[in-house]
């Protein structure tokens, strides 16, 4: 038994570890598309919680999602397109109150209204993150050289908005979904 146990903890802190460093390494657009995820994922399970009961799993679930979208309004970069980041802001603020009371008064309502936000939100980023990806793939020299000096004179669409680096992950978060 007790094998087991710290086959557990050594299988779980290579999990951590893992997922650490593909977080270290990964372009701050994806990292934005992983927020989107864990935010809608554990809202979702929120709403399994609330039919269930289970007002453990529910809280833990609501504090998740929470710390992502905290993560995405702290990465908006307000000095640029200060309208967008505005907005953004605003929709993330009304993300979180949703969540707040779909959590104090049980409403799966404002739960589903904070999730619909949020998929739309990532919706749209996964076409921003797709764009970019593609963007920085490779590409014959002389394709690529093109492609260099036209992002110096047209930048790179919405990733500007987040350009803030993310800070690294911390021990004290779980970020699993």
């Amino acid at each position: 038994m007790h094998f087991a146990m710290i086959d557990a903890q050594t299988d779980s802190q290579a999990h951590r570890d893992y997922l650490e460093s593909r977080i270290l390494t990964a372009p701050p657009v994806e990292i934005v598309h992983w927020l989107y995820q864990v935010a809608t994922d554990n809202l979702t399970t929120a709403i399994a919680c609330l039919r269930t009961g289970d007002n453990f799993g529910r809280g833990r679930a609501v504090t998740k999602a929470q710390e992502a979208i905290d993560e995405l309004m702290f990465a908006l970069d307000h000095k640029v397109g200060a309208s967008f980041t505005r907005n953004l802001a605003e929709l993330y603020d009304f993300a979180q109150r949703e969540i707040i009371t779909g959590h104090t008064r049980r409403s799966e309502k404002a739960f589903r209204n904070a999730l619909g936000v949020l998929t739309t939100l990532s919706e749209g980023w996964a076409g921003v993150r797709e764009r970019l990806m593609a963007d920085h793939s490779p590409a014959p020299v002389e394709a690529a050289e093109s492609d260099t000096r036209q992002e110096q004179t047209q930048g790179d669409g919405l990733s500007h908005l987040y350009s803030q680096v993310l800070p690294g992950p911390d021990p004290a978060r779980d970020w699993s979904c």
